[in-house]
This record gives structure tokens, C-alpha cells and sequence, in this order.
């Protein structure tokens, strides 16, 4: 039962900090107004990207301090031609394309190279920006010991199927609620790459650490959000989440979307566990105890759990493992109905604009899922590190006619 109370301590106390407290609020001065570039790296996004674009020209930000750098990475579709429409019609677009597929980060630093902004905001090609989005992550640099900025990610398919409904619970607990007792200490440990604000002084100076990170001698081209917010953290400098900054994507319908997605992630979640294990007197002397405990305990007890529950079969026998196991599979759903429920009922409140959970009930199949990710997918991931492919936004390298 220890996952479930650990689940409970880390989202009933971040739930708790964001309703009673404004502790986990970040510092904002709507006044600061720097010149902004939109990051957009566009793999096989097609038409969607249309409105990405769109909804980033409609948010409140002035026009004159505003550019979208979108980056074709090799699309086999027809994105490009969208993106080089979007530049025809609006002089705050420009619009490339890669000769190869590169992978995210890699487009990311190209974008980068042909900006201007002093604040950069790096998305993903289905994003869809709230109005005040901007205007709430450039708000938080006021903060000089800012050094980046995530939001509130949320789904925009919630009812499609039981996969969405568990991606828009994980994405809500987690944005919502569970980085808010990171946030007390300003040290958000993984700021999502679907919305990350850095400085730009910042990004150019970790740019060519991720870009050259290894594990083993082996190129990572996966979990460059993750290892940038690393980077950044260990330079002594604050990283926050402002839950009151809202974009929209869409959620894997499919289960070998959302496996691919969650292997992906837990690999760069565990490579990330491993790194801060093998330097903790740094992290500790850097980040401080307290701050530092809120990302170890998480990971570091899902690895020892699926640890524990394979070894039940040989200590306790068959029978004893799947007891365990069943009783683990059971609450996980049942907590999962209760957090659906709990969703209805605060999202108005802290995000509103969000799509409601049509049936509670199936966030039952969601806890299964979850468990299957904290159990399955960690023991594949563990196994897999030697996969280096980016995932989702990576296609077959190949020249592009200019």
C-alpha cells in the first residue's frame, strides 16, 4: 500500500498547498514585456499546425514583441506547406525546414539561432495557447532568480477513450497539484516541453550540453525538457511552474502511442534518477535537502516497488505475488475514480477553460494504466536504455527537396 500513501502525500499535499496557501504561487510582474520567440518545432502536424499558429498570434501580447520561429524537422506530410503559408499571411512567422529529420532538440537549436527574443518559449506543433498564456510565463522572470518557466498542460480529447482520460488525470495532477511542493522551493525538476520558457542566456549556454549528452557513450535524443531543466537547476538558478498559464494538446488515443510515449518518458525519468544519485553531494550542496527529496523519493521508490514485486514470486510464492498485485491493481483504480471526481470539482477553479471528465468511472481503467506504467514500464525502460530514438516526433532520415 506504500504507492498509494505516497501518491496521496505528494498530490493531497500539493492539493492542499494550492487551494489554502499561495506558498507555491510564483512571483509575477505583468509589467516586464522583453521581446518573445515562439520556438515551434513541426513533425507531421499537417493542418493542426494552422491553429497552434493561430492561437499564439491571438494571445494578449504586443505584436511588435512577438515572433514564431516554426522549423519543418523533415515531415513526410504536407506540414512545411502549412507553416510557409502561416509566413506568407503574417510577418511574425518564419518558416524552414531541416534537409534531415534531427529530433526536437536539435530543431530547437536551430530555431534558436534565427530568433531574437530575450524570452524563449519552446512548444510542441499541437499546442493551442490560452490568451494570457505569454503574458503568464513572462510575467514569472520578474523573479531574477528565474531561470525558466512551465504552465498548466491540459487535454484537449479528454472523453476519447479510457488513454485519455488517464493522460488528462496524470497531466492535471501532476501540473495542478503535485510540482506545487516544488515549487515552494523553486525547484521544478521537469518543465514540460510542451511549454518551456527559458531565458535566452540560459539556453544558449546549456544548448550544447544537450545536445552532446551520452549515456554510456550511447547519443540521447529523448527527454531534452527533463535534462534541460536539469541543466538549469544546477546552474543555482530557480525553476518554477505557473499553473495559471494554460495550453492545450492532445492526448495518444491509441496503445501504442501512449506505450511509446510513457517508455520514452520513464527512460528519461530514470536516466535523470540515475545522474542526481551518482552526483547527490552537488545536487544537495546546490539545490538543498528538502527540495532535492521531492523528485528522489517519487522515482527512486517506483524503481525499488517493481523491484519488490518481482521478487515476491521467488520469496513468497506465486500465490502471495498475485495477491499483491491485485490488491496494488485494484486500489490504483479505485483512487483514480476519486481523482476524476475530484477534477470535476476543482477544475473550474484552477483551470478553467479545461474539458470535464464525461465518466468519472472510467478513470478506472486510467488507474490500471497508471499502474501498468509504474510497474511494466519501468521494468521495460530499465531494460532499454540502449534505445536511443527520439519516439513520437522522429521519422525516417531522408533529403528534402528545397
Amino acid at each position: 500500500m506504500f504507492p498509494i500513501l505516497l501518491v496521496l502525500f505528494m498530490f493531497g499535499g500539493g492539493l492542499l498547498v494550492r487551494l489554502t496557501t499561495r506558498t507555491a504561487e510564483p512571483l509575477r510582474d505583468y509589467a516586464y514585456t522583453p521581446m518573445v520567440s515562439i520556438l515551434l518545432p513541426v513533425f507531421n502536424e499537417g493542418a493542426h499546425v494552422m491553429e497552434t499558429i493561430g492561437s499564439i498570434l491571438r494571445c494578449d501580447w504586443p505584436a511588435d514583441k512577438l515572433e514564431i520561429i516554426a522549423i519543418d524537422d523533415c515531415s513526410s506530410d504536407d506540414s512545411f506547406d502549412y507553416i510557409a503559408q502561416a509566413q506568407s499571411r503574417c510577418p511574425q512567422v518564419k518558416a524552414s525546414r531541416n534537409d534531415t529529420n534531427c529530433g526536437k532538440h536539435v530543431t530547437l537549436a536551430r530555431a534558436l539561432k534565427q530568433s531574437r527574443g530575450e524570452v524563449l518559449i519552446c512548444i510542441d506543433s499541437d499546442c493551442i495557447f490560452d490568451k494570457a498564456v505569454i503574458r503568464e510565463l513572462v510575467a514569472c522572470f520578474a523573479d531574477p532568480e528565474v531561470g525558466a518557466v512551465g504552465g498548466n498542460i491540459g487535454i484537449t480529447n479528454v472523453n476519447d477513450n479510457a488513454f485519455t482520460v488517464c493522460q488528462a488525470l496524470v497531466y492535471y495532477m501532476s501540473f495542478q497539484v503535485g510540482k506545487m511542493l516544488q515549487n515552494i522551493h523553486g525547484r521544478v525538476f521537469c518543465i514540460s516541453g510542451c511549454l518551456f520558457a527559458v531565458r535566452r542566456p540560459l539556453f544558449e549556454e546549456v544548448e550544447s550540453e544537450i545536445k552532446n549528452r551520452n549515456w554510456f557513450g550511447m547519443q540521447v535524443r529523448d527527454g531534452e525538457d527533463r535534462y534541460m531543466t536539469h541543466a538549469i537547476l544546477m546552474r543555482g538558478w530557480k525553476t518554477k511552474v505557473n499553473p495559471h498559464a494554460h495550453c492545450w494538446t492532445a492526448a495518444p488515443t491509441k496503445m501504442k502511442q501512449l506505450f511509446s510515449q510513457q517508455i520514452r518518458w520513464r527512460r528519461s525519468g530514470l536516466r535523470d534518477l540515475f545522474w542526481t544519485w551518482a552526483r547527490l553531494p552537488r545536487h544537495i550542496a546546490v539545490m538543498g535537502l528538502p527540495a532535492l527529496l521531492t523528485a528522489l523519493v517519487p522515482e527512486t521508490f517506483t524503481v525499488l516497488w517493481s523491484l519488490f514485486i518481482l521478487s515476491t514470486v521467488p520469496v513468497f510464492g506465486v500465490a502471495a505475488a498475485v495477491g499483491t498485485v491485485v490488491t496494488a491493481f485494484l486500489t490504483f483504480c479505485a483512487v483514480f475514480v476519486v481523482a476524476a471526481l475530484g477534477y470535476n470539482l476543482s477544475i473550474d477553479r484552477l483551470a478553467p477553460g479545461s474539458i470535464r471528465i464525461r465518466y468519472p468511472v472510467v478513470a478506472a481503467g486510467a488507474g490500471a494504466w497508471f499502474f501498468m506504467d509504474s510497474l511494466l514500464i519501468t521494468l521495460i525502460a530499465l531494460s532499454t536504455f540502449d534505445v536511443g530514438a527520439w519516439g513520437t516526433r522522429e521519422g525516417t532520415p531522408k533529403k528534402q527537396s528545397a
